[in-house]
């Protein structure tokens, strides 16, 4: 029963099996910064509202190809530009846990912000964000940013109010979102122009 084991193994590892990419080191300097957290600048951009994204490579030549979004948005509407969203400072927060069974393993992104205040305007995206499948970028202290969603497997957002209750309770918005992912992150690698978003 051993050798048939053995034989069956052997049969089975075929090159469809094997896997062609190379593992690098992962290695780090010491007295490298490591500020957890992110930016309180968000992007928002409707699946509906851009005709192309930015997409991880199919063909992979580099470590950064797995993980790294090329390409921008190109927005249906001339002059259309990427939604922003004031966040509380350290309220941002991203989340990329493991899921599926194995040989089925891709990742869950979720994460959540807040946006303080009662106004119209934060109402009124709060409504409309609920039912429209979208694309986040958010901003490492560091200045790396990320894209939560890639065509056909979005980001959702959802909305949820507390007006507090007593006057020096927290009042706004808090924003959760989730997504599914082949990776763990995804870069983008020709960043927005963030200050020029929120100036706009």
């Amino acid at each position: 029963m051993i050798i048939a084991a053995l034989i069956m193994v052997s049969i089975d590892t075929t090159t469809s099996y094997i896997c062609a990419s190379t593992f690098g080191s992962m290695l780090w300097d010491s007295g490298s910064d490591n500020m957890g957290g992110y930016k309180n600048r968000i992007l928002f951009i409707p699946d509906s509202a851009v005709s192309a994204t930015p997409l991880i490579p199919k063909v992979k030549a580099a470590d950064a190809d797995y993980v790294t979004a090329a390409g921008a948005f190109t927005f249906k509407t001339t002059g259309e530009t990427p939604t922003p969203i004031y966040a509380t400072r350290a309220t941002v927060s991203y989340k990329a846990d493991i899921q599926g069974e194995t040989d089925c393993k891709s990742y869950k992104i979720s994460g959540e912000f807040f946006h303080p205040g009662n106004k119209i305007d934060a109402a009124a995206f709060a409504r409309k964000v609920c039912n429209t499948p979208g694309y986040l970028i958010i901003e490492s202290p560091d200045g790396q940013q990320q894209i939560v969603g890639q065509p056909g497997l979005p980001c959702t957002v959802s909305a949820s109010f507390d007006g507090g209750k007593a006057p020096a309770d927290k009042r706004g918005w808090t924003f959760t979102y989730e997504a599914d992912s082949m990776a763990p992150i995804i870069v983008m690698g020709t960043p927005i122009d963030i200050d020029a978003a929120f100036s706009s």
